[in-house]
């Protein structure tokens, strides 16, 4: 028996002791581009000199192309910890993370778990999305995750190429028109209600009503953030929990952008007045008074963060008792934007007041600023709107 190939002088046959003949090879590939040293590598258990022959060629192929053998070893998991690393400290906030770090955890890992990236197919990537989209209405958020992964693989080139990018991916169903928001009939009759709560309720239900703010900003909000005088509220900040912030719940806005809004006079009363039994309750219960910024506007009995549903929860209350269809706090913002679209204020004042980051175009993003001529007009647009549905 020739102990040599007719393929490649590096591939030997060699003999079990059953008596089976397979193939096997010792080859030096080239220099690795990417460490600059000799690679030499040794496969063996081919059952015919011809697979051992394409599997050489597809090594050589593989590093001439900057793949480097060793990485068709890593798995799934080994990427997805080196893409996270970065992905923490991306700049996203830990609620965010701690999201993303459920989809890992519930969906894509006991999946895709220690395949070898190098051996993930277009067909594995469809049959992922398939499954999904048989357990989740909306799905796409977590495909593209994975298929983040894979581009993470590439770039450290361990594939040449990412699977999910040719595969076919399941549309997601149809989104239903939501009504997250109240009609101008129910808002005057939960904020008629309102105005009969104890005060700090009253203030916090009526300050999400006029202004669209988000729940996490309005957890934020210092006495300072208010100026009585200039009859404005600055927006800057954000409270969101994660087990990964380690007690730094404050962040940037949700954009990252911050904003300083018009109040309206009956609003700025309503605080003002809460500001002031706020105080009074806590000398009475010997609670110290913080300094303006880091006295928060809503806090909990101990002076402290109120909690992330807190004001979810009182709204739901209020909904109850009032037979209301349920919205979140999030519906108020929805319902406040839509109030000022039927006031007719303007698109890049709607998105100012809200928060919103302006998609339009390059003219607008760089050189139509919202002035607080502007800001007032906006306001005064919204009350007025809402006198003619007799609220106010």
């Amino acid at each position: 028996m020739t102990n040599q190939s007719k393929y490649h002088p590096a591939i030997k046959p060699y003999t079990l002791q059953d008596g089976a003949t397979l193939y096997r090879f010792t080859a030096y590939l080239g220099v690795d581009p990417l460490t600059g040293k000799d690679k030499i590598v040794t496969r063996s258990k081919f059952a015919t000199a011809k697979q051992a022959q394409i599997a050489l060629d597809k090594l050589k192929y593989g590093l001439n192309n900057g793949q480097v053998p060793e990485n068709n070893r890593k798995s799934f998991v080994n990427v997805h910890e080196e893409w996270d690393v970065l992905y923490k400290e991306s700049g996203i906030v830990m609620s965010t993370y701690s999201k993303t770090e459920g989809y890992f955890k519930n969906h894509i890992i006991p999946f895709f778990g220690d395949m070898k990236v190098a051996k993930i197919t277009v067909q594995h990537c469809e049959e992922f999305a398939v499954q999904l989209s048989k357990k989740l209405k909306y799905f796409h958020h977590i495909v593209n995750y994975a298929s983040d992964v894979m581009d993470a693989a590439v770039r450290y080139n361990y594939i040449n190429s990412n699977p999910f990018r040719i595969a076919k991916i399941p549309n997601e169903q149809v989104q239903e028109k939501t009504d997250n928001y109240l009609e101008i009939q129910d808002f005057k009759v939960l904020l008629d209600y309102c105005k009969k709560l104890d005060l700090k309720s009253y203030a916090l239900l009526r300050l999400l009503m006029f202004t669209g703010m988000r729940k996490g900003e309005l957890i934020a909000i210092t006495w300072s953030d208010i100026d009585f005088s200039e009859k404005t509220l600055e927006i800057y900040e954000a409270y969101s929990y994660s087990k990964h912030n380690k007690g730094n719940n404050i962040g940037l806005t949700k954009g990252k952008r911050s904003r300083n809004i018009v109040l309206d006079d009956q609003t700025l009363e309503v605080l003002k007045k809460w500001q002031q039994e706020q105080k009074n309750l806590f000398i009475q219960i010997g609670i110290p008074i913080k300094s303006p910024d880091q006295q928060l506007v809503f806090s909990n009995s101990v002076n402290n963060f109120i909690k992330l549903d807190y004001s979810n929860q009182l709204l739901r209350k209020a909904l109850d008792v009032l037979n209301l269809k349920y919205i979140t706090v999030h519906g108020l913002r929805h319902t406040h934007a839509t109030q000022l679209t039927e006031a007719e204020a303007s698109l890049i004042s709607i998105q100012q007041r809200l928060g919103h980051i302006e998609k339009t175009n390059t003219t607008d993003h760089f050189y139509v600023h919202v002035t607080k001529k502007v800001k007032i007009n906006t306001l005064n647009s919204l009350l007025t709107y809402l006198a003619e549905n007799n609220i106010y």
